[in-house]
């Protein structure tokens, strides 16, 4: 099963990369350094939003095996799953920020110990509604509950962000559309994250059938 984990991981990397660089690319502004941009999402961002793709596979391997849930696998599950939304809900809150008042005003809100306090207190917030959807011993709820929550979080941060990136292009502001733009992308990355343990899951269920195992993989 971890070769069919690793292949969701590779199709889950590919499909940001396509969908990424035309956005970065060819949606910056003429003033930003769009080769620049591109590598800090490649360098930065993606790199992250792989590696929880790759952990919140570990509760779906575990049920497909049929093997006890180890606790750490529990509680990696819920911190990881709780960095997608904890960078999600900063996005929202920034876009929100930026579209209502303007860069230079909100930069004067947002600075950096502000920024550092809401996105770990959104970070804890979200790992621990994450820990507690471990109801009944049942890992299937909680991969279901996180992933549920994930696609949830991605539309309504990109029904913030692309208003706000075209608010934002409109004042001809410097820095604004760029992390707009970053928003943007994250929103579309976290919303294929999602599919990620479905599509485990019909691996698996496919495998068992030609095995011919008469048994389904619920998710």
């Amino acid at each position: 099963m971890k070769r069919w984990a690793l292949l969701v991981v590779g199709l889950y990397a590919l499909c940001i990369s396509i969908f990424a660089a035309p956005i970065l690319l060819f949606l910056a502004p003429g003033e930003v350094k769009r080769p620049d941009l591109l590598a800090f999402f490649y360098v930065w961002i993606a790199p992250v939003l792989v590696l929880v793709q790759a952990l919140l596979l570990l509760l779906p391997i575990a049920v497909v095996r049929e093997r006890p849930v180890k606790r750490r696998a529990i509680l990696a599950s819920a911190v990881v799953g709780a960095i997608p939304m904890a960078v999600m809900g900063i996005a929202f809150l920034g876009s929100s920020v930026l579209m209502m008042v303007g860069e230079k005003n909100a930069a004067r809100s947002l600075n950096w110990p502000t920024f550092l306090s809401i996105i770990v207190g959104l970070w804890s917030v979200w790992g621990v509604i994450f820990w507690r959807s471990f109801v009944n011993g049942d890992p299937a709820s909680m991969t279901s509950t996180i992933t549920r929550w994930l696609l949830r979080g991605s539309i309504l941060e990109l029904l913030v962000a692309i208003p706000s990136h075209i608010i934002s292009r409109h004042r001809d502001e410097c820095c604004a559309p760029p992390l707009s733009l970053l928003g943007i992308v994250t929103g579309l990355a976290v919303g294929f994250m999602s599919f990620g343990p479905g599509l485990f899951f019909v691996f698996a269920e496919k495998i068992r059938t030609k095995k011919g195992v008469n048994r389904s993989c619920v998710y």
